[in-house]
């Protein structure tokens, strides 16, 4: 079988590129000052996206320009990414998810077209489904696509609605958009900038504040029928599915980048800190209740995501 994805030094090289940039931009007086003043670290997100790095590459495959990572180096770069901050991470993977209806179910022009336009130009991209009423219940989306016609064949299509806790709402420069057609659900490429397409104001949230977070909303926003993805109304709800499994795979490396990142910050402070004459790390109960277990249980996470991660690929 071929094997997928990038080759073992690559892969490595990688993840000691997003080290040395994480030493070198986001040391923590900076992550402390992105989460307290709730910003966009949008030059840094294009540092990412820039020649020099060009870790959107990861998710594009090797025809139309990328490296053509595998799910397993989704897996490995997520983690390594929350290990630096969950925001950034948030912020950046975001671009993945958005790429993905495109990965999945634009025909090959569609793909050629915007996979190497999200390539050359380093795009910062967003994942338009969830909704105000609906939530992540995709069928019960309400934003509508009306048909707009022309000597009697569709000529193109206005979007009408609107969409809320969109991960980079406020900053991207492509959409996919989830919304109602006439034949059903399905998945439309919109760029920022289009009439009627108008991001909301920044949520206030309890965490990952680096992370924009916005609603999105569409007034009569048309877009041409070549910018149905798939070219086909109905296909959404298949096209969303089959990017839910990435999707959870980059979550659940998330929670074990930040929650490894935690337990070396734990364990670090253990040796530090001296109590009754030593220090923590050497009395067994502070060591057998606070920190081993939760050593096993991350290896155990991490034991689970390869093996998922692994399945996506084959």
């Amino acid at each position: 079988m071929k094997n997928l994805g990038l080759d073992k030094d690559s892969l490595q090289t990688l993840i000691d590129t997003l080290a040395s940039f994480g030493k070198q931009k986001l040391p923590l007086k900076v992550r402390l000052d992105l989460d307290e003043k709730d910003l966009f670290p949008l030059d840094l997100i294009r540092e990412l996206l820039g020649p020099d790095i060009g870790l959107h590459l990861l998710f594009i495959p090797e025809e139309l320009g990328g490296l053509g990572g595998s799910a397993y180096d989704v897996y490995r770069v997520s983690e390594e990414m929350a290990k630096l901050d969950l925001g950034v991470a948030t912020a950046f993977l975001a671009i993945f998810l958005g790429t993905d209806p495109i990965v999945v179910g634009a025909t090959e022009e569609q793909r050629t077209y915007w996979l190497r336009r999200i390539a050359d130009e380093g795009l910062i991209v967003a994942y338009a489904v969830t909704e105000p009423l609906a939530g992540s219940e995709l069928s019960a989306i309400r934003t509508r696509a009306e048909r707009v016609m022309e000597n009697g064949a569709i000529k193109g299509y206005k979007i009408n609605g609107a969409k809320q806790f969109i991960s980079n709402g406020g900053y991207a420069q492509l959409y996919t958009v989830l919304v109602m057609a006439p034949d059903g659900p399905s998945f439309f490429a919109v760029e920022m900038g289009t009439p009627g397409l108008v991001p909301g104001k920044h949520e206030n949230k309890l965490g990952i504040r680096s992370s924009n977070t916005s609603p999105v909303s569409f007034e009569d926003v048309y877009v041409p029928k070549e910018n149905l993805l798939g070219g086909v109304e109905g296909k959404g709800l298949v096209h969303a599915q089959s990017v839910f499994g990435f999707t959870r795979l980059m979550v659940a490396a998330f929670g074990l980048g930040g929650g490894v990142a935690a337990m070396l910050r734990a364990i670090r402070y253990a040796r530090e800190r001296v109590q009754a004459g030593s220090p923590l790390a050497e009395k067994q109960g502070y060591m057998d209740k606070l920190i081993v277990p939760h050593v096993v249980r991350l290896e155990a996470s991490r034991a689970l995501i390869e093996e998922t991660a692994h399945r996506l690929d084959q």
